[in-house]
């Protein structure tokens, strides 16, 4: 990735942050990872994005 591409990535999450329907929990973590390395957020989100994959219904196996 190159830095105008963790840039806009570092937007998309400051929009999400402030969106209405945002819980508190995801708005503190969106609005820390300002102020954190963008490489240890995106591995966050990442694992987070990989665990709800694992236990929605939809991603069980029948």
């Amino acid at each position: 990735m190159h830095t105008a591409q963790f840039e806009d990535i570092a937007r998309k999450l400051a929009d999400l942050a402030v969106q209405p329907d945002t819980s508190f929990a995801l708005h503190a973590f969106l609005l820390s990872s300002a102020t954190r390395d963008i490489v240890d957020v995106m591995n966050e989100i990442d694992h987070l994005a990989s665990i709800l994959d694992e236990h929605s219904p939809e991603g069980r196996e029948p």
